[in-house]
């Protein structure tokens, strides 16, 4: 899809629908011709001060647990994560705060002029992925933050983000998604995670997994990257309150007690031990107020949210995540009558994640409702894949239809007091219910 550069002066609205647009035309182009591109531009990304997180589940979380504290101690801090909830101008953001629509056409402008170039000389027009990475890494050197924290896409050893140079590489929990691009074994994606892995540059990394360990290992001793593993530190949850989760990190590379964060999901205590890692490879003498401060201004959307007193959002999307998943709401809500409002793609091990649920959580009520795109799993298949697992031993009442917005209106509308609606199974679901949310029911 080409389009001729006029004088006419392209509106945010244009920008966005472009940008969308590009999965339908483009593909991606690959290292070498982004490097091109990049060249193009300058190289900002090679002039920053980065981080890189790869990760199956947490990445976004820890690339914002870096980023708050490092804004906490004084630092412009920049940080480029995906997918985007509600707006696209989610994912580039510096100490928080999104870039302006202004910025937004700005740079896509930018972009977009040297993506024309590219073709005009016989490259590939940058896929979606590549095309925002690149406008994310301008705006971060031309608005000169002190450090900037890049969240990879799906992969790593392919990823646009990976003509980093960063000062660490972060690694997060690997389990098996994406198995049709990544492998079909935790080996096989530890190994396109640890593609992030640069030579004599540290490596910090919480995987869950020893196998995965044995992957990320062996490509860092090759490469002489120092090795720093957060799952032999000790994380300890000291007090659960109403509104916060108390805990201490004890470990070789340093010690922190009482420290603090908002009541979220019980699996950000093990995404803040990276992010706390990751820092102090970087800033060894870095103030510990700034770490404790860091931790509790930490939010991300969409992990454990709550988008009411008794609608819980989380944007668990694989086996691993409901696991996790599963593991709070018994530690939070236990006692509390639960419904669920399920949606899920299409490329997901639905089956596993489903299993999972309903055969450690009752739920009074089920509501199953589609995402709105093509990868969106059909909400009559999903009823059929519930009802096989509880197997006429749950009185689970199971209502599905394929318009999400009918559906949560429906579960909205019969939600009473005593009751909590767990909205699960996709960050895209998560992002349609934020949206419409404050569209119907904030405004």
């Amino acid at each position: 899809m080409k389009d001729s550069l006029t004088d006419r002066e392209e509106t945010y609205d244009e920008a966005v629908s472009y940008i969308l647009e590009i999965p339908k035309f483009a593909v991606k182009i690959g290292k070498d011709n982004l490097k091109v591109l990049m060249k193009k531009l300058g190289n900002p990304h090679l002039k920053l001060k980065a981080v890189h997180v790869a990760g199956t589940n947490g990445k976004g979380s820890v690339t914002e647990f870096i980023r708050s504290i490092l804004t906490s101690a004084g630092y412009k801090t920049a940080s480029f994560t995906s997918p985007h909830l509600v707006k696209i101008n989610e994912r580039i953001r510096i100490d928080g705060i999104y870039i302006s629509d202004g910025d937004f056409t700005e740079y896509y402008k930018r972009i977009k002029e040297k993506s024309m170039e590219m073709e005009e000389e016989g490259y590939g027009h940058p896929s979606f992925f590549e095309f925002v990475f690149a406008m994310a890494a301008l705006y971060f050197y031309d608005k000169k933050v002190d450090y900037a924290v890049f969240e990879t896409g799906m992969g790593g050893r392919l990823d646009a983000t990976n003509v980093l140079n960063p000062l660490v590489s972060v690694i997060t929990s690997i389990g098996l998604d994406h198995t049709k691009y990544l492998g079909d074994t935790i080996e096989k994606i530890a190994f396109e995670k640890a593609g992030i892995i640069k030579r004599h540059v540290p490596v910090v990394y919480n995987t869950k997994t020893k196998d995965a360990d044995k992957v990320i290992e062996k490509t860092a001793e090759a490469l002489s990257s120092p090795l720093y593993n957060v799952e032999k530190t000790k994380v300890i949850i000291n007090e659960i309150s109403v509104k916060t989760i108390d805990f201490s990190i004890d470990c070789s590379y340093y010690k922190y007690h009482n420290l603090k964060i908002k009541k979220t999901a019980l699996y950000q205590i093990d995404n803040a031990a990276s992010a706390v890692t990751a820092v102090k490879v970087i800033l060894p003498d870095i103030p510990d107020k700034f770490i404790y401060r860091g931790l509790f201004d930490f939010y991300w959307a969409g992990r454990m949210e709550n988008l009411s007193e008794n609608i819980i959002l989380d944007g668990a999307h694989n086996e691993e995540a409901i696991e996790e998943f599963v593991h709070s709401v018994k530690n939070f809500y236990a006692v509390e009558k639960k419904k669920l409002f399920f949606a899920v793609a299409n490329d997901k091990d639905y089956r596993n994640m489903i299993k999972y649920l309903v055969t450690n959580i009752h739920f009074d009520t089920i509501y199953l409702t589609e995402i709105n795109s093509q990868r969106g799993t059909d909400s009559c298949g999903l009823e059929e894949v519930f009802k096989e697992y509880l197997k006429g031993s749950d009185d689970a009442v199971i209502i599905s239809g394929n318009v999400s917005s009918d559906m949560f209106d429906l579960a909205y509308d019969n939600l009473k007091d005593d009751e909590i609606l767990f909205c699960v199974g996709s960050l895209y679901l998560i992002g349609e219910i934020k949206e419409y949310f404050g569209r119907k029911y904030n405004d």
